[in-house]
């Protein structure tokens, strides 16, 4: 992709325009002749809030329009209003498409998803704190920091992947991985919407024990009580065991009287079971009789109520004694019908049920006489069994009731054991959920990438002649490159200005062939802060300034090696005569009698 036309229109005023070719574009010069306008006009295409300032020679003008050639060949326009915030129009020439994009992310269409898809980086998100997990969309106002640096910001000693903010760090360095990577973080959401879980996960768990703090022994008291009634158990069982010997002995004997009797024992459980079964069916039958009762009462209540809004509206005022006159839309007449009909039918209701219920009533007392007969007639059995094994069969009830008493007990206390392990596994289960999330993301290794990278700029700035250009690292933690082990930011103003180029041409050097960067970068006042080798080192910061053939180097660089992209340099150095036929040169003069005065005419 490259830049093809800036146009600033205004009505009546004449265009003011540069025309851009692929590879190198130097528009150099005066001072004061528009050229860091030029430069605003990028970022104010890119997508910044705020037009251009308006300088005097820029009265009058209201439109920015930037012409653009895509890969495919096909042109696209961007033009803008000059006023804060305004949106973006797009107008895709070929396809006849014309397009109101928002300048910011947020809604749709928006610019960045516009431009970012050109090369493959639109809905891509970036981490921009690891502990508090926040994160932002990739958006074109983050990536225009490696396609366009300004004249303020190219001699910075901060970051070239930031804005000076120290809090930006984890948004540089998530920036640096998804261009030089492909991958980005947005996987950063499900971490922070699973660090959210994990604050549920404990305080679940901390409820958990306070709940077993509260309610339950603690492991050691319940073993041991367990143990203890093992023990008990063992030996009510040995009891058992010998006394139910003794006793069928005895039942060999009075076979024939202890048929009779568990006869009679089964028939009275089989009754015993009905009475229980009636009982509760009578209960049912007294709730459900209630309901009816309920039902019917709030009917006749609503007919009373019907009969009353229909007396009151025929009453007269009682302030002024004239006749209400008023909308009702209450017929006195079908209420009471309706709720006549219900209550008929209730009625219906209550009287089959309380005919069942008479009849239930009836079986329950015939059972309950008959289950007393049996029980009589067990008793008197038991009597007659007294005189041979009744004494064994108490010594045996005895023990019976003694263990089922304990097995019982021993039952409550293994209920309550089990309950108390599944709250211990399901605690460990929230600890090993609670465990597994992460309190910090973590951004991913891209430490072999950074190292390309710095071998990309190493080779710039050695076709540069810059001194110890091929000892050029990638420091990951500053962001930055380091030359002999000397970080960018302790050299002077002009050696960090086309260190600054170099890394956004290095960028561009690495993403371009993977697709991930448009092919051109813009470049202001690369130049402005050198000074020639005669002049030595300033005294005050001791800046290392550019030596003479460096500035030709760089030019002719520029010249030669990226005829298939585009590179546009605004600067007040002026390139040497011999290399300007290379490139498309734009000089302002800043004086109206030779060649072009500056980026607008001169009237």
């Amino acid at each position: 992709m490259i830049i093809s036309k800036l146009e600033v229109k205004g009505a009546g005023k004449e265009t003011a325009s540069i025309e851009l070719e692929p590879g190198l574009n130097v528009i150099a010069g005066a001072s004061d002749t528009g050229k860091s306008y030029i430069t605003k006009c990028f970022q104010f295409i890119f997508g910044t809030e705020s037009p251009p300032k308006a300088i005097d020679q820029a009265k009058g003008y209201t439109h920015l329009e930037v012409t653009f050639e895509a890969e495919d060949g096909e042109p696209f326009i961007l033009t803008r209003e000059l006023k804060e915030k305004s949106a973006v129009v797009c107008n895709e020439v070929n396809k006849g498409i014309v397009t109101v994009l928002k300048p910011h992310h947020k809604g749709t269409p928006n610019l960045s998803e516009f431009f970012l898809s050109k090369f493959g980086l639109n809905n891509m998100f970036l981490a921009k704190g690891l502990e508090s997990m926040n994160h932002s969309a990739l958006t074109l106002r983050i990536f225009e920091r490696v396609l366009l640096v300004d004249e303020e910001r190219i001699i910075t000693e901060s970051s070239p992947f930031g804005k000076g903010q120290n809090n930006e760090k984890t948004l540089e360095l998530s920036l640096l991985k998804t261009l030089l990577t492909g991958n980005d973080d947005a996987e950063i959401r499900n971490v922070k919407t699973n660090k959210s879980s994990k604050d549920t996960l404990k305080k679940k768990i901390e409820s958990l024990q306070e709940f077993l703090r509260k309610f339950f022994s603690n492991e050691e008291e319940s073993e041991n009580s367990i143990e203890k009634l093992d023990v008990t158990l063992e030996q009510l069982e040995k009891t058992y065991d010998k006394a139910e010997a003794e006793l069928n002995e005895l039942i060999q004997s009075n076979k024939a009287l202890l048929q009779e009797r568990e006869t009679i024992k089964a028939k009275a459980k089989m009754v015993s079971r009905k009475v229980s079964d009636d009982t509760t069916l009578l209960g049912r039958f007294d709730l459900l009789e209630k309901k009816y009762i309920s039902d019917r009462e709030r009917l006749e209540a609503n007919t009373e109520a019907a009969v009353y809004i229909e007396q009151q509206r025929i009453v007269n005022c009682p302030l002024c004694g004239n006749e209400i006159d008023q909308d009702n839309d209450v017929n006195v007449v079908t209420i009471s019908e309706a709720n006549a009909a219900e209550i008929y039918k209730i009625d219906i209701h209550l009287y089959d049920l309380r005919s069942t219920q008479k009849s239930v009533g009836e079986a329950l007392g015939a059972n309950e006489e008959t289950l007393k007969a049996l029980m009589t007639e067990i008793s008197r059995k038991d009597k007659e069994l007294g005189l041979s094994i009744g004494k064994k069969i108490q010594e045996n009830r005895k023990i019976l009731n003694d263990l089922d008493a304990v097995r019982s007990d021993y039952r409550k206390k293994q209920d309550f054991e089990k309950k108390r392990q599944e709250i211990y596994k399901e605690i460990g289960k929230l600890q090993t959920e609670h465990d597994d999330i992460s309190d910090i993301y973590k951004l991913g290794d891209f430490s072999k990438e950074a190292e390309k990278l710095g071998k990309e700029i190493a080779a710039i700035l050695t076709r540069w002649a810059f001194p110890n250009g091929a000892e050029t690292n990638f420091d990951i933690d500053a962001r930055d490159i380091t030359i002999s082990g000397k970080p960018r930011s302790h050299f002077g103003k002009g050696y960090r200005a086309i260190c600054f180029s170099a890394i956004l041409l290095g960028v561009m050097e690495f993403l371009y062939p993977k697709g991930r960067h448009p092919g051109f970068t813009i470049l202001d006042s690369p130049l402005t802060t050198y000074k020639k080798q005669d002049e030595s080192v300033e005294a005050e910061n001791k800046e290392v300034f550019l030596a003479n053939n460096l500035i030709y180097a760089f030019y002719r660089d520029l010249c030669d090696y990226y005829t298939d992209k585009q590179i546009i340099i605004l600067d007040n150095q002026v390139p040497d005569d011999d290399l300007q036929p290379s490139m498309n040169y734009i000089h302002f003069s800043g004086n109206k009698d030779v060649d072009r005065y500056g980026f607008f005419p001169i009237s």
